[in-house]
């Protein structure tokens, strides 16, 4: 009788053994399959995190380091001018020039003084105050009352990329404005001191010593102006802020060099997310300082979104390996004692002149006709078990973030907002997913299916049939 016959005449007169082994076979493909698919969900969540935090890298001072390095000039040098370091245009060049690099914008903060106009809320400013700042003594020091953000592009600006800022006369800063003194300013500041596009706008520094003129070439509408920024101090209100060329500032410079340009951060928009860490390894070959400066390509908001995710990702493969190994062990004994209480039907069989192979090709062709059903069930139910897993496992993990994060949460000031790139912005952690089956989900699981199937079998048949004829009926009685 042909063996193939023979195997599924097996699976019918065994019923109750062939339902256990089902069982088993259910359960794996289930787990296993969730598994396969949680890890797919996790890739795609990756992208759809880099996607909303966008492919940018910043370089910027490490606000720790920088610290450490202001605590160590004071205990060297006590009641001396304090050096910040700075970030050099040409150092930020080398970063551009990598092949990485889409585009990027350079940013230059200042805090200085209206010269000849009147700011919003000016009469809420304050007045000049005695002493010096950083070691330096020019008498009465003006307070600050305009915001000065340098750019090398305006429209690169998170503001002006979403639409809170919206240019609504001239035009914006661009790259070709290099070395030119050019300004960008708010609508409700030209309206209060009737400026128009070409006019000239004068600005100094909260010393008094360095007094700049810039041509305004484009005005701007912020729309996100509410009642709260009404009652702020000048410094602290939106139409105070004007943007500019990043080198047009160079008088300011702390170290009385004019022909130096300095810049307070760069960003480096990535032609693709996947090469952030080539990127970030190139530059570190460069001569940029980072023992002070630092490439932040939000690390710490990417991992809040995707830690979750990420860590059941890593338990899903775990699952994966566990139930493989465990689900072989397990239908590997139950297909040992099934031959055990069949060595006499293998003996005979053996006896009349079966071929070994053949034999063990019967066992393994009833092993994978259940398989076969169960796995062709897992791949209906397998996307309603992954989904719940999925759930389940993602919300445990979103609960223990959540609890470190309160743990550790702590206050510190924040430069990202001051430089026009919402740096401290607050991110949620992914906490749904969509789990589907993919078709190579399915092969996936039928190769790993296989093997587990033939390893169950194969192991526990050779053992039996290894002996000739005669033992295996010997041993049955």
């Amino acid at each position: 009788m042909n063996f193939i016959k023979r195997a599924v005449l097996s699976v019918k007169a065994r019923m109750g053994k062939s339902l256990i082994l089902f069982a088993v076979f259910l359960v794996v493909a289930n787990l296993v399959l969730a598994g396969f698919a949680i890890q797919n969900v996790s890739k795609a969540a990756n992208d759809l995190a880099r996607q909303k935090l966008g492919v940018d890298v910043s370089l910027r001072l490490d606000e720790e380091k920088l610290m450490q390095n202001v605590a160590k000039q004071r205990e060297e040098n006590p009641g001396g001018k304090i050096k910040h370091p700075e970030l050099s245009a040409e150092e930020a060049d080398q970063l551009a020039k990598l092949s990485y690099v889409e585009n990027y914008n350079y940013l230059k903060s200042e805090m200085l003084v209206a010269d000849g106009y009147t700011p919003i809320n000016a009469d809420k400013g304050g007045e000049a105050v005695g002493g010096s700042v950083g070691g330096n003594n020019h008498g009465n020091m003006k307070m600050p009352d305009t915001f000065f953000q340098g750019v090398r592009s305006s429209d690169l600006l998170k503001d002006f990329q979403e639409g809170t800022n919206k240019i609504v006369e001239g035009r914006p800063i661009t790259p070709e404005d290099k070395n030119k003194k050019v300004v960008l300013i708010e609508e409700r500041l030209a309206e209060q001191n009737e400026f128009q596009v070409g006019d000239k706008l004068k600005i100094k520094s909260s010393d008094e010593v360095s007094i700049v003129e810039l041509e305004i070439v484009g005005i701007y509408k912020n729309t996100g102006i509410t009642n709260f920024e009404e009652s702020l101090p000048p410094m602290m209100h939106p139409s105070n802020r004007v943007y500019a060329n990043y080198d047009s500032m160079k008088e300011f410079n702390e170290n009385d060099n004019v022909n130096d340009t300095t810049i307070t951060e760069a960003i480096y928009f990535l032609k693709d997310p996947e090469s952030i860490e080539d990127f970030k390894a190139e530059g570190k070959n460069t001569t940029i300082d980072f023992d002070l400066f630092k490439l932040d390509a939000h690390d710490a908001l990417y991992q809040k979104m995707v830690g979750p995710i990420e860590n059941i990702a890593s338990t899903s493969k775990w699952i994966v390996y566990l139930v493989s190994i465990s689900g072989s062990i397990i239908l590997g004994l139950i297909i040992m004692l099934t031959i055990k209480e069949r060595r006499k039907e293998l003996g005979i069989l053996l006896a009349i002149g079966e071929k070994k192979r053949k034999l063990v090709g019967q066992l393994l062709v009833e092993v994978l006709c259940v398989a076969v059903l169960a796995f062709g069930i897992s791949i209906i139910t397998g996307e309603t078990v992954s989904q719940k897993m999925g759930d389940s496992l993602l919300q445990k993990e979103v609960s223990a973030a959540e609890e470190q994060q309160q743990e550790s949460n702590n206050l510190g000031f924040s430069f990202g907002m001051m430089n026009g790139q919402d740096k401290n912005k607050e991110v949620d952690p992914i906490d749904n997913i969509d789990v589907s089956i993919s078709s190579q989900d399915v092969l996936n699981l039928g190769g790993l299916g296989l093997l587990i199937a033939m390893f169950s079998t194969l192991l526990p048949a050779l053992s039996i049939l290894r002996l000739n004829p005669k033992e295996i009926l010997l041993k049955d009685e």
